[in-house]
């Protein structure tokens, strides 16, 4: 009496508390599987009281309490690896395939097979105990695994648990692993005598009994309303193993009754029908618009959110970071687009700051339209006034005679402005959905807003990448250019100071055979000018030699062609000749531009002190300001001359000084400067 009692107490409670568990949305695939397992051990409860009442009939109800047994035992072990947690990662371990092939092929063994050649029981009537066969044994055994496995994967995820998410699970934990244990007790016979007592009925009942008030408990006093994540990824699986599960059953019942039909070549219709019924499961499941509605059928009925944000934004970075150029990022985020929205194409049109069009800039799946938007065109215009993601589905008169009229061929229905520093930089063109009767929420547009703000913002710091990087070869272009232009101005100067003095002294001969040398030599510098920018480097290699310092003073007061008074004594430098030269060119120029009248002269002494050869180049010009002097003498590009370039003397601060010697400057304003140059000597000498 006190079984039977238990067993209605199963009967009744299971589906009710399987009922309560389904009033509160959304639904989760673990909370399904549950209530799948309570109705299922509520329909076991009446299978094993019939059995107890009828004992002359008890293969007839064996067969189907075996099933029952399978299906519910199958469902909390499913349930505790969907239970609490994101399993996303576990689909990708062998494990996991392995236990959803041998659950499929445990179900079909129980189906197929006739109760007889997996159980008996000669007298049940009196011992209510029945024994397994060979078969029966492992059908058992493989059920014990599950249920071994089942309380593991619970132990492991409660202790994975943070300790406020704990107290909120932990009876619905316990109350899983009390089923789990109950029916791991009642099979423990099958291993050991390989027979099953039906005697132990009570206790499998009483804690089936528990269970369900512990689940009824945590229900109502313990659910805070806070939802744990759960994968996306793992419920679309789950549910679609729940559906070739159940494909599966309805098969092996078809198999089953072909029995009772008394036809003939019963083995081939059934494997006809199973051929077909896998090619029929490959077609559906292999169909894009079918795995869509899918996953529209679980945001309905599972989820509060319909996308996963840490998923999409992973998936967003890890396509940002696998382009190398700005064509394939491009690529990468049209490709993006297409698998949030499920589009079959994408085309991006990016502003052009030249044209002042919006141009085309990449497509995915769609064809190349190389015309651009001008920036009156009417979608251009509705796009920077309202900032609204616009849908072609739907009636838009201010778009008429609008390019985009004419994207009707590839199906497009969505644009998607791309906004960057409160400007329209940019728009996406998203073509034919592969569901078109898929209909859009507001989530669907807050996901497009946001990934159109990284994307925008991706793509526009690639450009200005790329916009700087050419600004800086020009940069660099034109300072090569300046100091070019420098070195020639200099040449120049004396070239012009030659024309001056040749309009008195061109029959002398002394002058004319100095004017030849002047040209020679001006000759000669623009040849090695040309041959540097031939070979131009960043910082070119100096050629370092002894050299007589008033060697190089000669040549370079020679090509000034002005008042210079020259003293001092031989001496030899280790230095770059060609370097140095222009260096006391520049100063001799700079200083006979300085002076303030022809009858002056520029002085100039060299020699030897200090052991460092010394240049002193005088001049009696305006002279310039201590301030001056200190902050902005030696900067490129600062001068006080008219048509001056500024980087004369930072070009010779810089030739100086990679040669370990030293500039320096002494002047006052209205009486003159003095430029000292210090510079290394020549090892013999030194």
């Amino acid at each position: 009496m006190l079984t039977e009692a238990l067993l209605w107490s199963n009967i009744i409670i299971c589906p009710l508390v399987g009922g309560i568990l389904l009033l509160r949305r959304p639904y989760q695939v673990a909370t399904l599987l549950l209530v799948a397992a309570l109705f299922f051990f509520s329909g076991l409860a009446f299978i094993d009281l019939r059995s107890l009442q009828q004992p002359e009939q008890i293969f007839f109800w064996r067969k189907y309490g075996l099933f029952f047994e399978v299906i519910a035992i199958l469902c909390c072990y499913f349930h505790t690896k969907t239970a609490f947690r994101d399993n996303s990662e576990i689909y990708k371990g062998k494990g996991f395939w392995i236990s959803v092939v041998l659950a499929l092929a445990l179900l079909f063994a129980v189906i197929v097979n006739p109760i007889e050649n997996l159980l008996f029981s000669p007298d049940f009537a009196e011992e209510q105990i029945f024994f397994l066969t060979k078969q029966g044994f492992v059908v058992y055994l493989l059920l014990m695994i599950y249920l071994v496995f089942g309380l593991v994967q619970l132990e492991r995820t409660l202790s994975g648990l943070h300790q406020t998410q704990r107290w909120g699970v932990k009876l619905i934990v316990l109350s899983s692993g009390l089923l789990l244990v109950s029916f791991a007790l009642y099979f423990s016979q099958s291993l050991l005598y390989r027979s099953i007592n039906m005697n132990y009925l009570a206790i499998r009942s009483l804690a089936v009994f528990c269970a369900c008030l512990l689940f009824g408990y945590s229900y109502f006093y313990r659910d805070s309303g806070s939802k744990l994540a759960l994968s996306r990824g793992i419920a679309h699986r789950s549910f679609v193993l729940l559906i070739v599960g159940g494909y599966l059953i309805l098969l092996g019942i078809v198999g089953e009754g072909l029995r009772y039909l008394n036809l003939t070549h019963t083995k081939q219709i059934f494997s006809g029908l199973l051929l077909l019924s896998i090619l029929g499961l490959a077609i559906v499941f292999l169909s894009e618009k079918l795995r869509r509605k899918l996953k529209v059928i679980l945001h309905k009925n599972f989820y509060q959110s319909k996308y996963d944000y840490q998923e999409q934004w992973k998936k967003f970075a890890d396509r940002m970071t696998s382009g190398l150029t700005l064509s394939d990022i491009q690529s990468s985020i049209l490709e993006l687009f297409c698998d949030s929205l499920a589009c079959k194409g994408a085309a991006l049109y990016l502003y052009d700051y030249e044209t002042k069009t919006y141009v085309y800039a990449s497509a995915f799946n769609s064809r190349r339209d190389w015309r651009p938007f001008a920036e009156t065109d009417p979608l251009v215009v509705n796009l920077q006034q309202k900032e609204w993601i616009i849908n072609l589905r739907e009636e838009h008169p201010e778009l008429v005679n609008s390019l985009v009229e004419s994207f009707d061929d590839i199906g497009a229905f969505l644009v998607v402005p791309l906004f960057f520093d409160e400007g329209l930089a940019g728009f996406i063109v998203l073509g034919e959905q592969i569901d078109a009767d898929e209909i859009l929420t507001y989530e669907d547009y807050d996901l497009l807003r946001m990934l159109a703000r990284q994307a925008i913002a991706t793509v526009q710091g690639l450009r200005l990448s790329e916009q700087l990087t050419i600004s800086r070869e020009l940069a660099a272009i034109g300072k090569v250019s300046t100091f070019v232009l420098h070195d020639l101005k200099n040449q120049v100067s004396g070239l012009s100071l030659m024309l001056d003095n040749a309009k008195d002294y061109i029959d002398n001969p002394e002058f004319q055979q100095d004017m030849l040398e002047t040209v020679g030599n001006t000759v000669k510098n623009m040849k090695g000018l040309i041959g540097r920018l031939k070979n131009i480097k960043e910082k070119p290699a100096l050629v370092i030699a002894s050299v007589s310092l008033d060697k190089i003073i000669g040549e370079a007061a020679e090509t000034a062609g002005s008042n210079i008074d020259i003293d001092g004594s031989s001496v030899r430098v280790a230095v770059d000749e060609e370097e140095i030269y222009k260096v006391i060119l520049n100063l001799f120029v700079n200083a006979i531009e300085a002076t303030k009248s022809k009858d002056d002269f520029v002085r100039v002494k060299y020699g030897e002190k200090e052991k460092q050869a010394f240049v002193e180049i005088s001049d009696c010009g305006c002279g310039m300001s201590a301030d001056f002097v200190e902050t902005r003498l030696f900067k490129p590009f600062e001068t006080t001359k008219k048509h001056g370039f500024g980087i004369g003397l930072y070009q010779c601060k810089q030739i100086v000084e990679s040669h370990g010697g030293t500039i320096e400057v002494h002047s006052l304003e209205g009486e003159g400067t003095t430029f000292t140059l210090l510079l290394p000597l020549a090892a013999s000498q030194n």
